[in-house]
């Protein structure tokens, strides 16, 4: 099974630096569209702050988990995904969609901690979609 993780989850991953990430990093298929990478490098000095790591084991760390995901551009999403997405969450947050769009793309499950995105993407019909907590019970 393939999962798409959210820029927030990437960051909580970076910031806990913990093992049991590596593990699941390690053990399953992760994509992300290349709009997490701008995520994560606008909000890098707050990573880096909160790190649990010092700065050559977040080093470490960081090349890590880079090199278990797979990121997606935009561009091969295709336009009818992204309208699909853009229907069921554009009204609660725009920036989540190219999210959603990969995970329709991709057959994938989107993991998140966005409460009001999954309850959304539910209400309307979606349901490869789980909050953060919910994934942990699946794959802990």
């Amino acid at each position: 099974m393939r999962f798409v993780f959210d820029a927030n989850i990437l960051m909580a991953i970076l910031i806990g630096g913990r093992a049991f990430h590596k593990v699941i990093l390690a053990s399953l298929d992760v994509i992300t569209p290349d709009f997490a990478l701008i995520e994560l490098d606008k909000y890098s000095e707050v990573i880096v702050e909160k790190s649990k790591l010092d700065w050559p084991a977040h080093l470490q760390y960081g090349h890590f988990v880079s090199s278990k995901l797979t990121v997606v551009p935009r561009y091969l999403v295709e336009p009818e995904n992204v309208e699909k997405a853009t229907r069921l969450i554009a009204d609660i947050d725009p920036k989540d969609i190219s999210y959603l769009a990969l995970a329709i793309q991709t057959d994938s499950v989107l993991i998140t901690r966005d409460k009001p995105i999954v309850e959304a993407a539910r209400r309307r019909g979606f349901r490869r979609i789980l909050l953060y907590d919910e994934f942990l019970k699946l794959y802990s």
